[in-house]
């Protein structure tokens, strides 16, 4: 729970440590920092996700379904057991006659076999591309920095940053480094510093500043959200809603967990699309007016921001 719903290392001793790195750079201000904008996208992908590739919406419900009720169930048997009969006592299950305890037990050996089924919800052998999901947001982030440098445009008080981050699959872990090892200059009270992620950009009719992330439990920044929907109006599209993130989380989150103003732009349907995190996602699969409608907004965005701020 700690790990899948708030992103904590509950359980990270227990895997291999593997590096990874940031990527970071800047479009200095010609003159007085005194507002600073970074876009974000992840370099990293995900393992397959059976489910999705295999069943879609209903599949990974179910899995996920399954992983929380096996968890409760685990963790209510346990606790009616120790209270009623103590710890560390095997024959607690079946030597007496605890009616409820008995049925916690049964329960939990009759979710072996659902058990069974979330062992394989990813699949380890097949390492996704990750076109869509994320080298399109590193796409849309770079495309912002390329645009202002190609047309010899420097903002005179605004920074302008693109973070390329790695882990971000592994649980925002890029993110929450860059946060961790930047806190002081992200919180300067002198620079107004917003945070813009930029993750899979592909469906057209999902456009989406994610107002709520790190499954529901973290708050965005309202005006960054609002931000992002300006500039998306001035870009001339209309069609980019606001809403909390379905499942997950984004880079967003470690940002606003430190009080840096931050939201995520996405464009992906959340049924979820089969080819997130599947073999589907793939340079094949990449949406031209999607990627296109990603970077005129990301711009605009930068634009706004160095005029109003937030």
């Amino acid at each position: 729970m700690g790990e899948f719903f708030f992103y904590k290392k509950v359980l990270d001793g227990f895997f291999k440590k593997k590096e990874t790195a940031n990527i970071i750079g800047v479009r200095k201000a010609s003159g007085e920092t005194k507002r600073r904008i970074i876009f974000c996208g992840h370099t990293d992908s995900a393992y397959e996700w059976t489910y999705t590739y295999h069943g879609g919406r209903p599949f990974v419900a179910l899995a996920i379904v399954i992983a929380v009720v096996s968890i409760a169930v685990s963790v209510a048997g346990n606790v009616i057991a120790i209270i009623n009969n103590g710890a560390l006592n095997p024959s607690i299950v079946f030597m007496n006659d605890n009616t409820l305890v008995t049925a916690f037990a049964i329960a939990m050996l009759a979710l072996i076999p659902a058990y069974i089924y979330t062992f394989f919800f990813c699949n380890y052998k097949r390492p996704v591309v990750g076109a869509v999901d994320n080298l399109t947001g590193c796409f849309t982030s770079l495309a912002v920095v390329k645009f202002l440098f190609d047309n010899d445009i420097r903002f005179e008080n605004t920074e302008v940053q693109v973070l390329l981050t790695g882990g971000e699959e592994a649980g925002t872990r890029g993110a929450q480094a860059y946060v961790k090892a930047h806190k002081n200059e992200l919180t300067d009270k002198n620079v107004e510093t917003v945070f813009v992620g930029v993750d899979t950009i592909h469906d057209f009719d999902f456009m989406n500043v994610i107002s709520k992330d790190m499954n529901g439990f973290v708050k965005n920044d309202a005006r960054v959200v609002e931000l992002v929907k300006n500039a998306a109006v001035v870009a001339g599209y209309d069609n980019v809603s606001s809403g909390p993130i379905s499942l997950g989380s984004t880079d967003a989150a470690p940002f606003s967990q430190v009080g840096v103003p931050a939201a995520t732009f996405v464009a992906m349907d959340p049924t979820p699309a089969r080819y997130y995190h599947t073999r589907l996602d793939t340079e094949e699969n990449l949406d031209p007016k999607t990627m296109e409608a990603g970077v005129k907004i990301a711009l605009e965005t930068a634009f706004l921001f160095d005029e109003k701020g937030i």
